[in-house]
């Protein structure tokens, strides 16, 4: 018997891999292969690397066009972090948190501030407690595909369910609050930590960092590239993606895209829906919110504040304790939503800039903070991801479904749902992503 040895002398280097999209889990997984040792390019259709951690500048710096915190439960990220030199540290500290209910702020940054904030009766509010406890120390699997609009109630009882939860779940999804499931709750609860951690220079820096990794190992960082189609080398069992070669690509982008860049390489999917991420950013001269975070959860139909357009207020310098400590002093503000494109589109940018401002002022009145205008307004940025949360209720394993391709695979949002921490999740799924490739092509050849 002879055998080829020839079959057993491959080795990363002699592979090329295609990473379309620059977001966190593209630029992960890109410097996951790079490490073990392959080829990579990475294909990103804007000028910006990072995706959803994108930056923007403001009047005494820049900071991220999205809102991003880290928890000390986000283990992938902070691991990257401390295993490389990047001139960037996480500073974690106790926040407070607002909630809007009943055209109403209560302070719930602590469960000594629920309690005293009479949001909750004493029966509601440790029945809370006993339903958080639960789902944190004692998560039952059974539950994760099981609809989560169903178990409010009986895992909270009616009045912290029809206070808090339910209004959250109907602010942040809208129409679809009633197709998510119970493993969305778990992984919410789960994750989170008392202190809440952020980035002295953003995460701009880790991803330019992962971009010249790349580099200095003989791939390429291609920007502003659009890609039509990638297509099939029959004969040398290679995808050609403008023009050139690759043995394997990597796919961070939606399913909308996937269908129409993927349709010659047996692209199949199951139907997927999501929203998009308006997120607005006003510049104030002055603290506009009592708090780092305020959810807002009024579900008063008399009520018709500007306000109960978005689901959560977030006060960047409340957390970035660096912000303020030289020069005039400013106050960025996030008003943050979910929406389809469509709803987006109906609104020009002033008329965003208009309900963001109207909901600011509105939102400060209900605090005993010093009053806001218009004329305390320095700048004002607003940003629009198309693709931000996917609406589905995941298996036990999202990988690689539920999307399939010839010689792909795929490292986008949905493969990250339920986790809410996309950051640290797009960490985990680029190694995930990176093992799986080595062993198709190296282990298994």
């Amino acid at each position: 018997m002879v055998v080829n040895l020839n079959r057993f002398s491959k080795k990363p280097s002699d592979f090329k891999i295609a990473v379309i999209g620059a977001g966190a889990s593209g630029l992960s997984t890109a410097y996951e292969l790079q490490k073990i040792g392959f080829n990579v390019d990475i294909y990103e259709k804007s000028q910006n690397l990072g995706g959803l951690a994108g930056a923007l500048e403001l009047s005494k710096g820049k900071i991220d066009s999205f809102y991003h915190h880290l928890f000390k439960s986000d283990k992938h990220i902070l691991d990257f972090l401390n295993k490389n030199n990047i001139p960037v540290s996480v500073k974690f500290k106790r926040t407070k948190t607002g909630h809007i209910w009943d055209d109403k702020y209560f302070d719930i940054s602590s469960i000594y501030s629920l309690r005293k904030s009479g949001l909750l009766s004493t029966y509601g509010f440790f029945r809370l407690l006993i339903g958080g406890a639960f789902i944190k120390y004692f998560p039952s699997n059974n539950l994760n595909n099981k609809l989560v609009h169903k178990y409010m109630k009986k895992l909270f009882g009616e009045e912290a369910a029809s206070r808090i939860w339910e209004p959250l779940l109907n602010f942040k999804f809208g129409r679809f609050s009633k197709y998510m499931p119970y493993s969305w709750l778990r992984t919410r609860i789960q994750d989170r930590t008392i202190e809440l951690g952020y980035l002295n220079r953003g995460f701009e820096l880790i991803y330019d960092y992962i971009a010249d990794q790349v580099i200095k190992n003989n791939g390429n960082v291609f920007t502003e590239t659009f890609i039509k189609k990638i297509r099939l080398n029959t004969q040398k069992n290679k995808l050609l993606i403008n023009g050139k070669s690759y043995d394997r690509a990597v796919i961070t982008t939606s399913p909308k895209v996937n269908e129409k860049i993927l349709k010659n390489i047996n692209y199949k999917s199951n139907k997927i829906k999501y929203l998009g991420a308006i997120c607005g950013v006003i510049e104030f001269d002055k603290k506009p919110i009592p708090s780092y975070w305020v959810g807002i959860a009024d579900t008063n139909k008399k009520n018709k504040s500007s306000y109960k357009n978005f689901l959560a207020a977030i006060s960047y310098a409340e957390l970035d304790e660096e912000w303020n400590k030289s020069g005039k002093p400013s106050w960025p503000l996030y008003l943050a939503s979910y929406c389809t494109k469509e709803h987006y589109m109906k609104f020009s940018h002033d008329q965003w800039k208009e309900k963001m401002i109207k909901a600011a002022i509105e939102l400060n009145k209900l605090s005993s903070l010093d009053s806001i205008s218009e004329k305390n307004i320095i700048n004002f940025k607003l940003s629009f991801a198309e693709y931000a949360q996917p609406i589905l209720s995941p298996s036990k394993k999202l990988f690689p479904d539920p999307e399939k391709a010839k010689f792909c695979y795929f490292a986008n949002m949905h493969n990250i749902f339920p986790n809410d921490r996309g950051q640290n999740r797009a960490f985990y799924i680029g190694k995930v992503t990176a093992k799986k490739i080595h062993k198709e092509l190296i282990l298994d050849i």
